[in-house]
Formats: structure tokens, C-alpha cells, sequence
């Protein structure tokens, strides 16, 4: 019977999740960089000293935030992410970008290979495969990485494409999603993946197509437990989306505070009225999941920095 705990961290509009099989761990994305002390907290808690991987899954400072830090402080053998091409039409926050916007991208993502450099972690870049799929191991549970190519650079590349040499769209355009078959039970990561109803077809719900994928491949139609797409922000989990899911445990990396004026709560509700919705607001979560599912709610401190909303 193959064990994993994941520990859902206390971040708020970024995500910072640890994979801990039999003493061995993994970071899916590290947050911001000013949840570093929380992020470092934990790991020291749980007296946490080497990480078999770092997986980034996409270039939003809000999961690389604390790669390089975690880097120097910590002993990571690899660090497995997409090359990083500065082709961002909006930033982070949805606004359109700028030169000092790509510029400042460009400075984390070298600040991030010049630490692997120097503390002897080796980068893996995922996109270069060729694949549109990759399966990576943490001791003897597979991770599947869906939708490794780099999108916004096929699209920027392509003489046949209507964006060939066109900064248009951002990074979580460019998100993988993670799926964990353990066990009996199913697992979806969906970071950033985006569930955009744009004409564009490339970009039309990918989140949707995913999960097709993932269920065609497995034979199955439901997830156990799903970290929402972009922290259950508007447009994320549309109604369709959720009547795919159909999950049993949803982790919103958010507050709900943020959420109120979303459609998130309701359309998880409609589409699987006995699911239970969990907000890493002023708590983080650890699932054991083996033979069955349980979670531990460990209330924490928010370190979050306030934002007005317009």
C-alpha cells in the first residue's frame, strides 16, 4: 500500500505545497517570497533537510517566490520547470506587462539557475522533451505532468500562427497540471491551469481538456481531491469544470474574503453538493492518504499582505 501526506500551506493567492512519502519530500511551487518565513518554518518543523525535487509549474512569482531561497538553504537535488522566454503579455496580477516587468522575470528566473549552479542542483527543463506529457517519481509515487510544452513559446515561434512574434498572453496560459493516482484514490494539482473561454482553440479550457486527458487515460471520472485551479479565483472553476471534477475534497489556496464575489463556492456546491471546500486562510492542511483519506486543519498566523479590492 503506497502512503503520500500533502501539505497544503497557508498561502493566499500562491501556492506552496509539500509531497512527503516515507522520508522522502518534494515542493510543488514555493509561494511568494514574503511567505518565506512560514515556508521555512514548516519545513523545519517537520526537521525537513533534503528535498528529492522542486517542481515549478509555471513563472508566476507567486510559486517560484522562494526557489532560490529554498535552494541555498536546503539540500535539492533537482529542480524540474519550463524555460523561461520573457514572452509575457500581462503580468502576474493581470495587468499588461513591460519591459521592467520581463526584465525584473528575467532576473528571478537567473537568480533561480545561478543558485541551482551553486548549490549542485541539477535543472531538468520539462518542455524540452518534446512531449506533452512527462511522469516524474517521489520514492515510489508518479507524479503525471500534463501540458509540459511551453505554449506561449510554440505559439511566439510559429510562422503559421496568428501570434507568431505577439506578446499577448501570460503564464498561466503556459501551467501544467499535476495528476497522482494512488492507490484507489485520484489527485489533481491544477495550479494555475487556466479554464479560459477565449476563441482562441490552443487556449480554450485547458483545464477541461486536462482532465479529459487524465480521465480517458485512467478510465475513471472523478477527483478525490483537487487543489483548485488559481486559487478559485473568477472564471477558474466554471460550472462544467466542477461537474467534471465531481470532487470529494477541494483545497482553495485563498481566503474567503477574496472568493465572495466568485462563483467558486456555488458552482463546487452544484456539482457535488457533499464535497467538503477547504480554505488555507489562517490554516494549512495535511492529507494522509493511503488505504483511506483524512486531514489534519493546523491553525496558523496568515502572513499575507492585504489588498485592496477594486
Amino acid at each position: 500500500m503506497k502512503n503520500l501526506r500533502i501539505h497544503f500551506l497557508n498561502t493566499i493567492w500562491s501556492d506552496a505545497i509539500l509531497l512527503e512519502s516515507d522520508n522522502h519530500y518534494a515542493m510543488v511551487d514555493t509561494g511568494s517570497s514574503f511567505y518565506y518565513p512560514m515556508v521555512s518554518k514548516h519545513l523545519n518543523d517537520f526537521k525537513i533537510k533534503k528535498l528529492d525535487f522542486i517542481l515549478l509549474t509555471h513563472f508566476h512569482n507567486d510559486h517560484y517566490g522562494n526557489v532560490s531561497k529554498i535552494i541555498n538553504d536546503y539540500n535539492v537535488s533537482k529542480l524540474y520547470l519550463k524555460r523561461y522566454y520573457g514572452l509575457d503579455g500581462t503580468t502576474s496580477s493581470g495587468y499588461s506587462s513591460n519591459e521592467e516587468y520581463i526584465e525584473n522575470e528575467f532576473k528571478n528566473y537567473y537568480e533561480i539557475l545561478e543558485s541551482a549552479k551553486k548549490n549542485n542542483t541539477e535543472v531538468v527543463f520539462i518542455d524540452e522533451f518534446g512531449s506533452d506529457y512527462l511522469e516524474i517519481n517521489l520514492n515510489n509515487i508518479t507524479l503525471e505532468l500534463y501540458d509540459v510544452h511551453n505554449q506561449l513559446n510554440n505559439m511566439y515561434t510559429d510562422i503559421s500562427s496568428p501570434f507568431y512574434q505577439v506578446k499577448r498572453f501570460n503564464e498561466n496560459f503556459n501551467c501544467l497540471g499535476i495528476f497522482i493516482k494512488l492507490n484507489q484514490f485520484n489527485i489533481f494539482l491544477g495550479a494555475d491551469v487556466t479554464c479560459s473561454s477565449t476563441d482562441i482553440v490552443e487556449l480554450k479550457e485547458l483545464s477541461i481538456k486536462m482532465i479529459n486527458k487524465i480521465y480517458q487515460k485512467h478510465n475513471i471520472d472523478y477527483i478525490d481531491i483537487y487543489k483548485s485551479c488559481h486559487h478559485g479565483g473568477g472564471g477558474t472553476n466554471t460550472l462544467p469544470l466542477c461537474k467534471l471534477l465531481k470532487p470529494k475534497y477541494t483545497i482553495i489556496t485563498n481566503t474567503a474574503r477574496w472568493l465572495d464575489t466568485y462563483d467558486t463556492f456555488s458552482n463546487l456546491k452544484e456539482a457535488s453538493p457533499n464535497s467538503k471546500i477547504l480554505v488555507t486562510d489562517y490554516q494549512k492542511f495535511i492529507f494522509n492518504i493511503s488505504d483511506t483519506i483524512t486531514y489534519q486543519e493546523i491553525k496558523e498566523e496568515s502572513l499575507f499582505i492585504t489588498l485592496k479590492k477594486d
